[in-house]
């Protein structure tokens, strides 16, 4: 009888030990608290199960003793252990740490105790028990300390089961069994404990049920999801999906159609309709021939248009034959809407809603290569004076007035043409040139135009047209063709359309040569200093001004006409005016060398000069850089400068003044020079042209002009040049009128500086 004991608890122990180590190979154990719990549950009851297999067999007193030690300690370890299983298992006081250390204090101070039983015997002493067939083992009596070891056991079992029935009767029926089962295994377990303990059972026939509690603990622990549970799972995640879903058995009858897919298609829940529809995607197409695959499709549901992302899946059994199909809708109407958004954003003007210009130019390009037999033509269109609106009007009022342009060309296009705002006030339009009228855009302009009129203001709107020629040209020459015809009558009153013809075609390729021989021209020299003698009342040359001449090596000297405007226009007179303000400065530092220190010269500075470069650490570099007086350069503006940002220039000129340059006022009075201006610019000389002697009738009032600005010079302290003379008569005249210098055409013309220097400066001067 001890004998098949003995193997049966061999058995028992090697049936755990086996679980353990499954569940060690199948399951991830590091940083699985739960997984690690059973794996120390299945240790410990192998252990306890070995220490008891050892008691029955042992006839050693000592040996037996020492096993029945281990087997009570085994006891308080497995309600330890599977006091932390339910703990990972259920999540019920898993969080604590608190509890767990009391439980394991007592557990190690008790097994300190039962383990030093065989000197004390408090726990228990063992006895004979003799079996009828002669067999016999070491069977124990307890003592008054084991009565505490039971408590303490009793206590552990207390709160496992607490911990087991209360997940039990709080969690959802679907997962009841599978703690109900580990509940009722533990009772059960404890139960036959109870009964060896109490009833006089000669063995601990509840380690032979171990092993059956090891493979349960394991199956519904780890292994265990209750079909209706996968199933309920299932049908609540495909009801909830955020798409439809429709599937079809072998034969296209629908099976299944969730609650999104029976809203969007099938509010009466006939589900023939979604066979209808699946039949006529499928029509004239194998079944078995269809590959998974998706698709974008429109569908119109309540009157409002719907975009869809629709993927179709086959389903095949395990032994691969086709056995139905799924189809799944995504609604990507949102998403799309929002793209469209964003793509209409970086495509049209916030303010407008008008093409930007990017988006323009593609567009243009677009019609130009698709209708390659349709002529175009290119308007486009600003309003005149544009800031002067925003000034006296206001930002808000200046926007609506852009806002009814654009209305009034998006009113008047029709498709198959395409308009954009490029920037500010500029706007653009291309169209077949068969539908092109002036008095399609003079209804237009005229009815934007009196928007803004008032007794104060009347605004103007001007039209540049460009006939489309060369369709390979770049869209931007077209555009800037068709704005060159703009600028072309920007100074008239009468004229609000103009046409982009031959004369403009060659001043604009002019203009493009010139810029783009420009950079060359000046990195190899062709750009020349001229200087134009400046005398005083007897004669004496003491300032020259420099001019600039370019001598092309083609087309030989070209007149500054041709070119200044345009680089002023560009804002490349920057790169000019440094290269002759530098030339001067050499050339003055050049004559010093050479014993010549009473003549200075005079260099223009450009309106763009004053934001295109830091003009005082240009002079100042350069007087520095060359050894030179300040005062030998001297600075001549034009009243142009201060017609923006006056305040800033201000405070430029003050700081070069300071530093000991002087400044020239040039072309006094022939503009809208006031005499505010006089009181506010640090002026050390002021210069006036003959134009005002230039008209016979009025000559009279001019020489009254002339004498009382001349006066009004003195009176402020500076000197004064007259340039423009020409005459002896004009000589003769100004001689009495007090001013300083004189120069013009009757003195000399610009001249090379070589020759300049030939007929101006001493005697012994060597070149």
């Amino acid at each position: 009888m001890i004998r098949l004991h003995v193997l049966i608890f061999l058995i028992t122990s090697f049936v755990m030990l086996a679980s353990g180590v499954y569940i060690a190979t199948k399951h991830k154990i590091k940083n699985n608290k739960l997984n690690m719990s059973i794996i120390q549950l299945l240790v410990v009851a192998t252990i306890t199960c070995l220490a008891y297999t050892f008691v029955i067999s042992s006839h050693v007193l000592e040996k037996a003793e020492l096993a029945y030690s281990l087997y009570f300690v085994g006891i308080d370890w497995i309600l330890i252990t599977f006091l932390y299983y339910a703990r990972q298992y259920t999540k019920i006081w898993h969080e604590g740490y608190s509890a767990p250390l009391i439980t394991v204090s007592i557990a190690v101070l008790d097994s300190i105790s039962l383990l030093c039983n065989s000197k004390w015997h408090h726990a228990f002493v063992l006895e004979k028990m003799v079996f009828p067939n002669g067999e016999w083992f070491y069977d124990f009596t307890i003592s008054d300390y084991y009565m505490v070891h039971l408590t303490f056991c009793y206590i552990l079992v207390a709160l496992v089961v607490v911990i087991l029935a209360k997940k039990t009767f709080t969690t959802s029926g679907v997962h009841r069994n599978r703690y109900l089962a580990i509940l009722v295994l533990f009772l059960g377990l404890i139960l036959l404990n109870v009964l060896y303990l109490f009833f006089s059972f000669p063995l601990d026939i509840s380690m032979c049920f171990y092993a059956i509690g090891t493979i349960v603990i394991g199956y519904y622990t780890l292994l265990y999801n209750p079909k209706t549970f996968v199933e309920y799972m299932l049908s609540t995640i495909t009801e909830r999906m955020e798409c439809a879903l429709i599937s079809f058995d072998e034969n296209d009858i629908c099976i299944y159609s969730n609650q999104f897919a029976n809203r969007l298609f099938c509010p009466s829940g006939d589900k023939r309709i979604f066979e209808d529809r699946f039949k006529r995607w499928r029509q004239g197409k194998d079944t078995n021939s269809i590959s998974n695959t998706s698709w974008n499709d429109i569908y119109t549901i309540n009157d409002e248009e719907y975009r869809f992302d629709v993927h179709f899946n086959k389903i095949y059994d395990k032994r691969g034959y086709y056995c139905g199909c799924y189809l799944s809708f995504y609604d990507v109407t949102g998403d799309f809407l929002a793209y469209e958004e964003e793509k209409y954003r970086n495509t049209h003007d916030a303010l407008t809603g008008a093409l930007n210009k990017e988006s323009f130019y593609e567009e243009v390009k677009k019609l130009l290569d698709e209708n390659p037999t349709t002529e175009y033509i290119m308007c486009c269109c600003n309003i005149k004076g544009f800031k002067l609106i925003n000034d006296m009007f206001g930002v808000d009022e200046a926007d609506k007035l852009l806002v009814r342009c654009a209305d009034a060309i998006r009113e008047k296009i029709k498709p198959g043409a395409s308009f954009a705002r490029l920037e500010a006030d500029r706007f653009a339009v291309i169209m077949p040139k068969v539908r092109y009228t002036e008095e399609l855009f003079m209804t237009g302009m005229n009815k934007v135009s009196h928007y803004l009129n008032n007794a104060q203001y009347r605004m103007t709107i001007l039209v540049g047209v460009y006939d489309i020629y060369d369709r390979d040209a770049p869209v931007i020459s077209m555009v800037d063709g068709a704005f060159l015809a703009i600028d072309s009558i920007k100074g008239s009153f009468k004229n609000s359309i103009a046409y982009y013809g031959d004369m403009l075609r060659h001043e604009y390729m002019s203009e493009q040569k010139i810029l783009g021989e420009f950079e060359d021209a000046l990195q190899t020299g062709q750009f020349a200093m001229f200087l134009q003698p400046v005398v005083d009342m007897n004669g004496k040359v003491s300032l020259a001004e420099a001019l600039v001449r370019w001598i092309h090596p083609d087309r030989g000297i070209i007149s500054p006409l041709s070119f200044i405007p345009l680089l002023e226009k560009t804002g490349y007179i920057y790169k000019l005016d440094l290269y002759m303000w530098d030339q001067a400065a050499k050339r003055v530092a050049y004559w010093e060398s050479m014993g010549i220190d009473d003549i200075s010269v005079s260099v223009n500075i450009s309106v763009k000069d004053f934001y295109y470069v830091d003009l005082f650490d240009v002079f100042t570099g350069l007087v520095e850089k060359y050894n030179i007086a300040p005062h030998k350069l001297k600075l001549e503006i034009t009243e142009s400068i201060f017609m923006t940002e006056k305040e800033r220039q201000l405070e430029i000129l003050n700081s070069l003044k300071e530093y000991g340059f002087l400044i020239e006022i040039d072309d006094f009075g022939s503009g809208f020079s006031s005499l505010n201006m006089l009181k506010e610019v640090p002026a050390d000389i002021l210069k006036m042209d003959m134009a005002f002697l230039s008209i016979d009738k009025n000559a009279n009032r001019g020489r009254k002009i002339i004498n009382t600005i001349i006066t009004l010079a003195k009176a402020l302290e500076m000197q004064v040049i007259i340039e423009g003379v020409e005459t002896k008569e004009q000589l003769d005249y100004l001689s009495g009128t007090g001013a300083d210098f004189l120069q013009g055409y009757y003195f000399n013309k610009p001249l090379p500086v070589k020759k300049f220097e030939e007929m101006y400066l001493q005697s012994s001067f060597i070149n």
